[in-house]
């Protein structure tokens, strides 16, 4: 069985403590994954600290040249790393290999571009003061990972920061070590120097509190749910942290009548059913116009009754399983109180028995109550809820009327109506007449409790910079201010 290190300082490190990982779609073991413990975060802030004094001078041209070369290494072990991804999170490998690991590729490209054109301003103030804005790396920066896109979400958090100049001491999930721990090798394989990149694994109790708390960190990157993410906020008050919080998401999708319709099927169908739901941006609330609801729901439930789900490491398999066996009585138990809380169940609604892992059907469940916890809580995982409007307004307040603030849709042949009802959707990523595919380039991140602070574009590399003001007196003498009487 494969043992996996921790990575300090370039060292592969081996722990007093460790716990194994299981396959979620075959129940075998897989790993032994090292378990740090606060001394060891201690020694990455340490190593991270001394490397940021060589890799925060390094001229932006080199490191994005480093960053280039990252990119192209892991197109050269992209099989290599699909199949690692899909392994431990139990996603079908073509999900990893065209979405995941592309993804992966696609970021590191944008940001070794970005990494040289890291500039400030200049302005004349009067005709005696000139003021500079210079644009540093805030320091050493704390990453901590969810499982869902293990490799994508590392690449969100990693590429930007080694672009800015920042080191890092990064805790991927315990339940996908693996694909984290290769992608901080062949990092430093291509030329990241030692130190700059931490690999620590371990509970978010032990490791991620402890990366939040340490003085030596400058910003706190977290993607996970909202109730972690306030608890790192209190975590961090101490020493005043920057932080950034990528959290939970209950996305809309509102479907008015003039829709395209077949094209809003297919991309509802992966919204709602990509990566088997385990998805911030999962369409889990589709709100569709009462004139087409019935047409709409009798197409929909047809298509995603015809899913195929399957073992993970089949090329034809659409939907896997989900990461663990509490996660699944998790997600059962979710649906089984929106059924009792008056939801009509469509599709699924159970665990499928026919395989030996942590396999759920795609569920559909037709609501009419938006107390009804399907509507209100995230669930993450294969399950959608409809549920009809009967008027531009209506839809809006519906969309808004949860605690979340992350993604939605929105859809209709009226590009006014789309604009003027995307300007009232309180979500910070929409989408009109289409679905998914975050892109490097645009900035990702949400508003209420689905967190603060973006991740990429122009934006994400800003959070791993602090703008230091200098002005510049260019007269021959100041004027005196004592000694003037």
């Amino acid at each position: 069985m494969k043992y996996i290190h921790s990575l300090i300082n370039g060292e592969l490190i081996k722990t007093k403590d460790s716990v194994i990982r299981e396959n979620p779609a075959s129940l075998e073991k897989i790993y032994e994954v090292s378990m740090c413990s606060k001394q060891e975060v201690e020694l990455a802030c340490e190593s991270a600290q001394e490397a940021f004094k060589v890799w925060s001078r390094m001229p932006g041209s080199q490191r994005g040249e480093i960053l280039f070369n990252i990119s192209r290494k892991i197109k050269e072990q992209s099989e290599i790393l699909s199949k690692i991804n899909t392994l431990e999170t139990g996603k079908p490998i073509k999900e990893s290999m065209l979405v995941e690991i592309n993804g992966v590729i696609k970021t590191f490209e944008y940001y070794a571009g970005l990494a040289s054109k890291i500039s400030g301003t200049s302005q004349t103030i009067n005709e005696n003061l000139l003021s500079l804005t210079m644009k540093e790396p805030v320091g050493v920066v704390g990453q901590i990972l969810p499982w869902n896109f293990p490799l994508l979400l590392a690449a969100w958090k990693i590429a930007p920061a080694l672009a800015s100049g920042c080191t890092i001491v990064l805790k991927p999930s315990e339940l996908t070590p693996g694909g984290t721990l290769e992608l901080a090798k062949i990092c430093e394989d291509v030329g990241v120097p030692p130190g700059v990149l931490n690999v620590v694994q371990g509970t978010g109790e032990i490791v991620g509190a402890s990366i939040v708390k340490n003085e030596i960190i400058s910003k706190i990157s977290f993607t996970g749910s909202t109730k972690v993410g306030k608890e790192i906020v209190k975590n961090s008050s101490e020493n005043l942290t920057k932080i950034s919080l990528e959290l939970g998401g209950k996305a809309p999708n509102i479907i008015f009548s003039d829709s395209n319709i077949d094209s809003c099927l297919e991309a509802n169908l992966r919204g709602g059913f990509f990566n088997q739901g385990e998805n911030c941006t999962a369409v889990t609330r589709l709100l569709v116009d009462e004139k087409i609801i019935d047409e709409f729901v009798e197409s929909y439930v047809g298509k995603a009754s015809i899913i195929n789900q399957g073992m993970p490491d089949n090329i034809n398999t659409e939907i896997g399983c989900l990461i663990s066996q509490p996660h699944l009585k998790k997600v059962d138990a979710y649906v089984k109180q929106g059924i009792a809380e008056g939801g009509e169940l469509l599709l699924g609604g159970e665990v499928n028995a026919e395989f030996q892992g942590y396999f759920y059907k795609p569920t559909i469940i037709k609501i009419k109550d938006t107390k009804n916890v399907l509507f209100q809580d995230e669930v993450f995982g294969p399950v959608v809820t409809i549920m009809s409007f009967t008027t531009e307004e209506e839809a809006i307040n519906l969309a808004n009327e949860t605690s979340y603030g992350l993604a939605g849709g929105i859809w209709t042949q009226n590009i006014s109506k789309a604009i003027k009802v995307s300007k009232s959707i309180d979500a910070g990523y929409l989408w009109i007449n289409t679905y998914g595919g975050i892109i490097p380039e645009t900035p990702y991140g949400g508003f209420k409790q689905s967190g603060y602070g973006k991740e990429l574009g122009v934006e994400g590399l800003n959070e791993y910079l602090k703008t230091k003001n200098v002005s510049i007196f260019t007269g021959d003498k100041l004027p005196k201010w004592y000694g003037n009487n």
